[in-house]
């Protein structure tokens, strides 16, 4: 019956179907094969198509897996997986990063499609990271990564253009002055990347958000929520590509105290307000050292993450443990597992939103 309607009508039709479902029509014809493989199409899909949200979580193995099963990403220098050390979400691609060789990879799970990249530096991964956002060009876009080197007296930004082949260089802005807090914990939303950052090294500095648009290249300041200074953790999640999320852990309360606040919609950032949603003291939580968090603002719930450093009373256990937990109405704290573990994923999420698209890479 879609064979005898306009292509264009049949092009609209699909366009409103989510990704997933996409994915196992490619085979169906030619026709659709070759829709799903244009450009245009792929931009159409994305801004019309209803989004399918995912949780993914980076395992001790260094790979991703989803509570349907594992996402494997062959590496095709050696045939065998890649080691993931860090994720970081854009559109429906997956930019993975790892602390073991000195190359990255965009991936786009949903079509297989991936771009991998040498860093041709002599920098130690361990300490670089990477980001990826989208540039809007009139009606087409493109994709840029943005490498933060880190410096003890300024910030280092360098960027390139993900098709292209020229080199890494200097943002158009002026790079702020202030420093990056947590910068593995870094989000994508809406054409931009957000950071926790502060204007000094003080231990009492106050902390806020900055972010960087990949369109303008240039840099902005978000406040955080709340009256603090020092902050013994920020967390950011993004709710629903529409609102930021942040879970703060203060310095002046004891471990065990956590507050989660949800932005207004990210539109205007002089116009953002900020809500707390939870407000937590369980003596079951205590410092850790990062949290990763996802938060479903209808439902009323967050799921939590975060890893812990096993006293050194005990010398014979693994030295980490993965604690997740899941926190509703009430505030009330349910504990979902507790495991020991060898690896520490010290600078990686442990647990992110993912939204499949057929967004092209190249």
């Amino acid at each position: 019956m879609m064979t005898m309607l306009p292509d264009n009508l049949v092009e609209e039709i699909l366009s409103r179907v989510p990704a997933t479902c996409l994915k196992r029509l490619r085979s169906t014809c030619k026709l659709w094969n070759g829709i799903f493989n244009d450009r245009r199409f792929a931009k159409n899909h994305f801004d019309k198509a209803p989004k399918q949200y995912m949780v993914l979580k980076l395992t001790e193995e260094y790979r991703l897996c989803s509570f349907r099963g594992e996402l494997g990403l062959i590496d095709p220098v050696c045939s065998a997986q890649f080691r993931i050390s860090h994720v970081f979400h854009c559109d429906g691609l997956l930019l993975c990063t790892s602390e073991f060789y000195n190359r990255i990879v965009v991936w786009n799970p949903c079509t297989g499609q991936t771009k991998w990249i040498t860093d041709p530096s002599d920098r130690v991964m361990f300490w670089v990271t990477f980001t990826l956002g989208r540039c809007y060009q009139e009606n087409n876009y493109s994709y840029k990564l943005l490498r933060h080197v880190p410096c003890y007296e300024k910030l280092i930004f360098e960027i390139c253009e993900i098709n292209s082949d020229s080199c890494w260089r200097i943002p158009h802005d002026v790079t702020p002055d202030c420093l990056l807090q947590f910068a593995y914990y870094s989000v994508y939303l809406k054409g931009k990347t957000y950071w926790c950052a502060s204007d000094s090294k003080e231990f009492d500095a106050c902390m806020h958000l900055l972010s960087f648009d990949y369109t303008t290249e240039r840099f902005g300041r978000l406040c955080l929520p709340g009256p603090y200074c020092r902050l013994h953790t920020v967390s950011l999640s993004v709710v629903r590509e529409e609102k930021l999320s942040v879970l703060l852990r203060p310095h002046d309360r004891l471990g065990n105290e956590i507050e989660i606040w949800i932005s207004s919609p990210i539109d205007d950032p002089k116009a953002v307000s900020w809500s707390k949603i939870f407000a937590l003291d369980d003596p079951r939580l205590g410092y850790c050292t990062r949290t990763s968090f996802l938060v479903d603002d209808e439902k009323k719930i967050a799921t939590c993450r975060e890893r812990w450093i096993r006293s050194r009373d005990n010398a014979k256990a693994k030295p980490y443990y993965v604690l997740q937990y899941i926190v509703g109405e009430d505030n009330e704290v349910t504990l979902l597992d507790f495991g020991a573990s060898s690896h520490l994923h010290l600078h990686s999420q442990l647990l992110f939103n993912y939204v499949p698209s057929l967004v092209h890479i190249q």
